[in-house]
């Protein structure tokens, strides 16, 4: 009889340390998997409004001269900026793989101030402005819920007018150059969903739309080169169909 209950009591501790690592295994803590956000769908067509500041940069630089009355001066070269309005309108399609989104937005915008200053002794006045502006970019980005942060990259094309005052406290003469000019843009921004239809967002670009020349070699005195650049921040809000 007392082997019969040595032999039951050596059993059930058998048992019941078989069953101990399974029941602290269910009792640790199971690791959950680590959840992603799913992104909000911006793909399709959207056009919207934009308005912001741009500062504009142009750099000045000549192969003229002129003859002070003993020897012959060039005029200065000379770095001119100025920080104004801009706004216009833009549209773009968008299409989405995931969370990443890709499109392509073309803008038009109108700017307003004009960069000047007057070097070398007052022997000139230089000028310079860029008066509209439109690009056809490429974005991509990536989208975390209902914000995107992307980045953006194309052609830039701008009316752009550079002038020349020479003498201007004396017998002035002018010179001008008004053209369109093509060029590059590149730059990123972040944007919001609002609703289903409705997004914000808050872009910045740098714009380069290469030299122009202002010819005043008819007067006798040589050329003048102008790169102009601008720098734009802007609001942007965007209505998505």
């Amino acid at each position: 009889m007392a082997k019969k209950g040595f032999l039951i009591a050596t059993s059930a501790g058998i048992a019941a340390a078989a069953a101990m690592p399974g029941a602290q295994a269910a009792d640790m803590p199971i690791k959950a998997p680590r959840y992603v956000e799913p992104a909000a769908n911006w793909a399709g067509w959207y056009i919207g409004a934009h308005a912001g500041a741009a500062w504009q940069k142009s750099d000045v630089n000549s192969n003229a001269s002129f003859f002070d009355g003993k020897n012959e001066e060039p005029f200065s070269s000379a770095s001119i900026s100025k920080t104004g309005f801009i706004g216009g309108g833009q549209i773009g399609y968008n299409w989405q793989h995931g969370n990443f989104v890709f499109g392509l937005e073309a803008d038009g915008s109108g700017l307003s101030g004009r960069a000047s200053a007057t070097v070398g002794s007052d022997a000139a006045t230089y000028s310079s402005r860029i008066d509209w502006l439109s690009t056809v970019r490429a974005r991509f980005g990536l989208a975390v819920g209902d914000t995107m942060a992307y980045m953006t990259a194309g052609v830039a094309f701008g009316g752009v007018k550079n002038s020349v005052t020479l003498f201007p406290l004396g017998d002035s003469v002018s010179y001008s150059s008004s053209k369109t000019k093509t060029g590059w843009a590149v730059g990123g921004g972040v944007e919001h969903m609002l609703s289903r239809n409705w997004t914000i967002g808050l872009e910045g670009l740098f714009v380069d739309l290469g030299r122009t020349t202002v010819d005043a070699t008819e007067g006798g005195f040589g050329t003048f080169q102008f790169n102009n650049q601008a720098v734009i921040g802007r609001l942007k809000v965007n209505y998505k169909f």
